[in-house]
Parts: C-alpha cells; sequence; structure tokens
C-alpha cells in the first residue's frame, strides 16, 4: 500500500507490463550480454532492468493506478497459462543501434496475454502504441558491433507471472521496478490485496 500511495503523490508515472526472466534465464542472459562486451561496443543492459515488455503504458496519471490494476486483474481473472519461451538468436536493430535477443517462435500464451492487456487496457482509457508486437530482449543500445555470438544452445525462460513496472529516469540511465505481479495460475500479489 506505501508503494502506490507514494506514486499517487507523484504527477506521472511511466509504466509498462512486462515479464522478468526466472533466475536461471536472467543468469544465462547476464553472462550472454557480458560475452557481448567481445562483439560490440555500447551500453549493456542492467542485469535488473533485463525484461520482455507486453505492453507499454507510457505516462499515466497517478490517479489512473487504480484503474490500471482493476484492468491487470480482470485479465488475471481470466485465467492465463504458464509458458516457455525460447530464446535462439542474438540480433541488432541496426537503425536503432540495439542488441536484443530474439524468441525464435512465439508461443500463442504470449499472443493471448498482450491482446488481453491491450484490449482491457484500451477499454480502461488508456491510449496504447498501436504497431505489431515484436517480443524481443534489449541487451545492449547504442551498439557498434563487427558481428554477433552465436548461442551454443537455446535458451529457455520459464514464464509463471507477468508484472507492472515503473520506469524511473536517471542520471545513471532507466530504473525499473515491479510495482504489481500477477500470476499465470491466477494469484495476485499487487498492493491492492
Amino acid at each position: 500500500m506505501a508503494e502506490e500511495t507514494r506514486l499517487v503523490r507523484q504527477k506521472t508515472v511511466r509504466l509498462f507490463f512486462a515479464i522478468w526472466p526466472d533466475r536461471e534465464a536472467c543468469m544465462q542472459l547476464v553472462r550472454l550480454t557480458g560475452r557481448l562486451a567481445s562483439f560490440c561496443e555500447g551500453r549493456k543492459t542492467k542485469t535488473d532492468n533485463i525484461h520482455l515488455t507486453l505492453v507499454f503504458v507510457g505516462e499515466v496519471d497517478a490517479s489512473q493506478m487504480a484503474a490500471l490494476y482493476k484492468a491487470a486483474d480482470e485479465i488475471k481473472d481470466s485465467g492465463g497459462r504458464a509458458f516457455d519461451l525460447i530464446i535462439e538468436r542474438i540480433c541488432m536493430w541496426k537503425r536503432k543501434n540495439i542488441v536484443y535477443a530474439e524468441i525464435s517462435e512465439i508461443p500463442q500464451p504470449l499472443i493471448d496475454l498482450v491482446e488481453a492487456l491491450q484490449s482491457r487496457l484500451s477499454l480502461a482509457g488508456f491510449s496504447l502504441e498501436e504497431r505489431p508486437y515484436k517480443p524481443h530482449i534489449t541487451l545492449m543500445r547504442n551498439a557498434s558491433c563487427k558481428t554477433l555470438p552465436e548461442l551454443a544452445e537455446p535458451m529457455v525462460w520459464r514464464v509463471r507471472e507477468w508484472v507492472l513496472v515503473r520506469s524511473d529516469r536517471t542520471s545513471d540511465g532507466s530504473v525499473y521496478t515491479p510495482i504489481g505481479r500477477w500470476s499465470l495460475e491466477g494469484w495476485s500479489n499487487h498492493p491492492n490485496n
């Protein structure tokens, strides 16, 4: 409850829904990000910021937090299946200078969760970006790479929950803080419960 009270005192909050890697996937992604240093120059994603975005909400008036949690609870109450992400390759968006881990095949439960979030948030009055969903895990920004490493074998990321994340800009870069969690088995652990 203290986190929600603090957020309401702020005028706007920058938010997005995401999934965070399980412990094993996080360690593998951190090691991979470290390996990138021998292939690329750039700014590595901080360990605590590694995630896969589901829906970027953007700047939200703090008074809208209750509506945001309500929309998320409605999705949680309608179910959702746990799933695994299989990461098979490292890619680069040259135009944006971003190195990212790519998912080989997008699981249907991920698509269902993203579509449910987009639908519920739109119905609740939130304006969302309108572009095709391309799941990726950003590993490095402002990257300049000669080549990219190959993965020796695919990485498995076990997805069992999704989170609401606050993004704060600091002099040291963005800091991402999960402020709400919803299990794909229907359990909620956000400040209202």
